[in-house]
C-alpha cells in the first residue's frame, strides 16, 4: 500500500512530481524576500494565499515597521483578501480554519510541517520557491521516503516531541514522518509534534485524519472534509516507538540533544517562556495555570507568556487562566513570534538561562543565553522555584 506522501503527491518514493498547491502562507518575517520577484507579476490565485503579520508584531524598529507596511501594500496590490495582522502566530492561524486534511500547503517558514496535525502535507519553502509557486500555483517534489512514529504512551505533546527528536535526531532529512497515535493525543499536542518534526529535517509530518481531527475541525465548521483512512500496510524506511517514562528536556545547543528532566534539575533559571508556534495553546496555558494558581513567580525570574492566537487568548480569559497567570507575576505578551527567534520581547543577556516551550535552542536564539526546552508544566514550576524543577517535586 502506498504511503501518505505517495498518495498526496501522486508518485512513487524517489520520483519527481510537479504538483498543484492548495494554499500558500506568507508572513512578514520572510515576505520582504519575495517583493522583488513578484514585481509586476500577478498571483496565480490570490484567494489561495494567506498573509500574516506575526514576526514584527508590533514592529520594534523603523525598519521593521517598513517591512510590515510594504507587506500590507503588497497584499492589496496582489489582491490577497486573507490578510491577518496582530491576531496570532502564522502556523496557529493557518490551523484555525484555513487548512484541511489532504491539502498541500506551501509556507514560507520551516515549521509549516505543523499543518500535518490536520492531515495536510505542509511544507516549508524558501523565498525563491515561493515566488515560483505564487506565479504558477505549482511546484516540484521528490516524493519522500517515510518514517513511522508509533506513539504508545504520553499525554503531553512537548514530551512526545522531545522523545521523537532524541530518537531521530536530524535523520529525517527530506523524509515524511507519519504519526500513529495509539493514545489519543489532543489536537494541541499533535500540533506540537508536527511542528517540532521540522527539527528532524522532515519534509512533512502527518497524522492520518481521525475522529480527533474531525472534532477539532467541527469548531470551524469544516469537519465534513474529514475521512478516516487506514494506513497499516505501508513501506517505511524506519519505525520509531515512543514511550514516555518521565518529562524530557532539550539542553543546549540542539533541540535533539534530549535528556531526562531529572538530569538537569536544579539549574538556575533567569527567564521562562511559554509560547511560540510549538506551544502557547490552550492546554499549555491551562497546565501553567494549574501550577501557578495561588503561587508567585520567583523574584529573580521573568516569566513571559504568549498565547498562540487571539482565539486562544479569548478562551484563556473566559476560563480565568489569564487572571491566574498575571496574579502569579507572569508578563502577558500579545500573540506573536516575539521572544522565540529573538526578535523582541524577551532577549537574554550573556550568561542567562531560559527554560521554554519553544522549538529551537540554537546559539544566538533568543539573544545570547542558554535555552532549555521543556513542557509548560515544567516551565511554570521552574518559574516559581527559580531553577529547573521536576514535576515530582511540586512547589
Amino acid at each position: 500500500m502506498n504511503t501518505i506522501s505517495e498518495r498526496l503527491l501522486g508518485g512513487e518514493e524517489g520520483e519527481y512530481v510537479f504538483k498543484e498547491v492548495d494554499r500558500v502562507m506568507l508572513h512578514d518575517g520572510n515576505a520582504p524576500l519575495i517583493f522583488d520577484g513578484m514585481d509586476g507579476v500577478d498571483i496565480w490565485d490570490p484567494d489561495r494565499v494567506t498573509g500574516i503579520v506575526d514576526h514584527f508584531c508590533p514592529p520594534s524598529t523603523v525598519e521593521r515597521a517598513g517591512f510590515v507596511k510594504r507587506f500590507k501594500e503588497f497584499a492589496k496590490e496582489k489582491r490577497i483578501s486573507d490578510f491577518v495582522a496582530y491576531k496570532g502566530i502564522c502556523h496557529q492561524m493557518m490551523c484555525e480554519g484555513r487548512v484541511l486534511p489532504g491539502e498541500l500547503v506551501a509556507g514560507i517558514d520551516s515549521h509549516s510541517t505543523m499543518y500535518g496535525a490536520l492531515g495536510a502535507f505542509g511544507v516549508g519553502f524558501g523565498a525563491s520557491d515561493i515566488v515560483d509557486i505564487l506565479k504558477i500555483g505549482k511546484t516540484w517534489f521528490r516524493v519522500p521516503e517515510t518514517i513511522r512514529v508509533n506513539i504508545n504512551t504520553g499525554e503531553n505533546g512537548t514530551d512526545v516531541a522531545l522523545s521523537m527528536l532524541g530518537k531521530i535526531g536530524y535523520d529525517a532529512n527530506y523524509k515524511t514522518i507519519e504519526f500513529f497515535d495509539k493514545v489519543g493525543l489532543s489536537m494541541d499536542s499533535r500540533m506540537t509534534l508536527a511542528n517540532m518534526a521540522a527539527e528532524t529535517g522532515a519534509k512533512a509530518a502527518i497524522f492520518p485524519p481521525d475522529e480527533i481531527t474531525r472534532a477539532y475541525l467541527d469548531e470551524f465548521h469544516m469537519s465534513n472534509s474529514v475521512s478516516v483512512p487506514l494506513y497499516e500496510e505501508e513501506r517505511y524506511v524506519k519505525t520509531i516507538d515512543i514511550s514516555i517514562h518521565e518529562p524530557l528536556v532539550a539542553v543546549p545547543q540542539k533541540p535533539y540533544n534530549v535528556k531526562p528532566l531529572s538530569t538537569v534539575t536544579g539549574k538556575t533559571v533567569d527567564q521562562v517562556f511559554i509560547g511560540s508556534c510549538a506551544s502557547g495553546r490552550l492546554s499549555d496555558l491551562r497546565d501553567a495555570a494549574e501550577v501557578l494558581e495561588n503561587k508567585k513567580v520567583h523574584p529573580d525570574v521573568r516569566l513571559l507568556v504568549t498565547p498562540g492566537s487571539t482565539m486562544i487568548l479569548e478562551k484563556a480569559i473566559e476560563e480565568g487562566i489569564i487572571e491566574i497567570l498575571i496574579r502569579a507575576g507572569a508578563v502577558l505578551l500579545n500573540p506573536s513570534c516575539g521572544p522565540c527567534p529573538g526578535i523582541d520581547k524577551g532577549l537574554m543577556a550573556e550568561g542567562e538561562v531560559c527554560v521554554t516551550t519553544q522549538n529551537r535552542n540554537y546559539p544566538g536564539r533568543m539573544g545570547v543565553g542558554e535555552i532549555y526546552i521543556a513542557n509548560a508544566e515544567v516551565c511554570a514550576l521552574s518559574a516559581v522555584t527559580g531553577m529547573i524543577t521536576g514535576c515530582e517535586h511540586g512547589v
